[in-house]
């Protein structure tokens, strides 16, 4: 799935798009910081709502770069398609691409007390539109990239980055 025969991958974070419901696109500048900075792969974690967004990610990005999963707003075409969770392994790190569940309060807590996440080095993450970039003290990174359009359970819009390789991880949250 992911090809890792370069030194580090730069990895876009973006989710809870909600489109059209919350906004009429993915706002362009983000696309094209995307492009302009040359991610190597584009991670959606769910909730585009409909399944064009999806579609027009591939178109622009390319259909192998474009790592998704389905979100719980997600329709059933998009929620038939594309898996509620995904795992990876790179560079020796182990990555949980997961949606998530419950109200946006202490989601950090809960996806902490989910047994099946402790083999997990990485757990990037939706559902809440807010961002996170958090490592725990067991070493753990929890990240989620926010919401780029919508502001229900946070007063900020957001999106990310993930650089990673053999030495290093280093999340990055952009605030809109």
């Amino acid at each position: 799935m992911i090809k890792t025969n370069k030194e580090e991958l730069l990895f876009g974070l973006i989710g809870d798009t909600h489109i059209p419901s919350r906004g009429p696109n993915i706002p362009e500048f983000i696309i094209n910081e995307f492009q302009e900075k040359n991610i190597d792969y584009l991670i959606h974690v769910g909730d585009f709502t409909t399944h064009k967004v999806y579609e027009k990610l591939k178109d622009i990005f390319g259909t192998e770069k474009v790592i998704a999963i389905a979100g719980n707003m997600d329709n059933s075409k998009i929620s038939k398609e594309l898996p509620k969770e995904i795992e990876l392994k790179l560079y020796g790190h182990k990555i949980l691409i997961t949606h998530g569940t419950g109200g946006p309060d202490n989601i950090i807590n809960r996806l902490k007390g989910e047994s099946h996440l402790s083999k997990y080095d990485i757990i990037i993450f939706g559902h809440v539109h807010r961002p996170f970039n958090e490592k725990s003290r067991d070493g753990k990174y929890y990240i989620s990239p926010g919401s780029p359009t919508d502001r229900r359970f946070t007063d900020v819009n957001s999106y990310g980055y993930l650089n990673i390789s053999k030495e290093k991880i280093e999340p990055k949250i952009v605030y809109l």
